[in-house]
């Protein structure tokens, strides 16, 4: 990575992935420069089923899906990430053992990459492992898994889409419809029922 990627890449980092932690400038900077600028093609695979989770991708451009795939190969999808988010592995179970997923692009993906492994001695060193992973990246994920499960048990299917549509407007029109039918549980008949519903409304 040129000196100039990886000052964008530090000021990036610094704005979307460490705010609020007072990283100087030259530790991002360091941090920065254990990437690698890649790009992957739509549909390209960044994790298989089977894989130890061993990278860290900084999204610049593109559109990632997180999918579990079953025994007859129909696939449900976890979650999107997106523009300056960091999809890193948060369990540490998925980057010892075999992970049961697949990380894959939705769109022609812009990506920096490191090594997990490299990312956490730097910031375990500097002393910013825990303020970084234990406390905001801990509750986010659990208001994430508890506003979900919520969702699933409480709303109907009409419902689950208009929450999307409300905390999620930008990605509407970039998910095709089978893969957001997949990830708000129903079939892709289903949602475009409810979207060609006359009585339909986002409020």
């Amino acid at each position: 990575m040129t000196l100039s990627h990886t000052k964008s890449l530090a000021e990036a980092l610094g704005k979307n992935v460490f705010p609020g932690l007072g990283m100087a400038s030259e530790l991002l900077e360091h941090i920065a420069a254990l990437f690698v600028r890649r790009t992957y093609l739509s549909k390209a695979q960044l994790l298989t089923i089977g894989d130890q989770w061993k990278q860290v991708f900084y999204l610049h451009q593109g559109l990632v899906r997180i999918f579990y795939t079953d025994a007859k190969g129909r696939e449900f999808n976890k979650s999107f990430f997106y523009e300056n988010q960091l999809i890193w592995p948060v369990a540490p179970s998925v980057r010892t053992s075999q992970t049961h997923f697949t990380i894959a692009a939705l769109e022609d993906l812009t990506v920096s990459e490191c090594s997990f492994n490299r990312l956490h001695a730097m910031l375990k060193g500097s002393g910013y492992w825990e303020q970084f992973a234990l406390l905001p990246y801990a509750e986010r994920f659990a208001e994430r898994l508890f506003r979900r499960e919520y969702e699933f048990l409480l709303y109907s299917a009409t419902e689950r889409y208009q929450a999307f549509c409300r905390e999620k407007p930008h990605l509407v029109q970039r998910i095709p419809d089978y893969h957001l039918a997949s990830y708000l549980g129903m079939t892709n008949v289903t949602l475009s029922r409810i979207k060609n519903s006359p009585a339909f409304n986002l409020v």
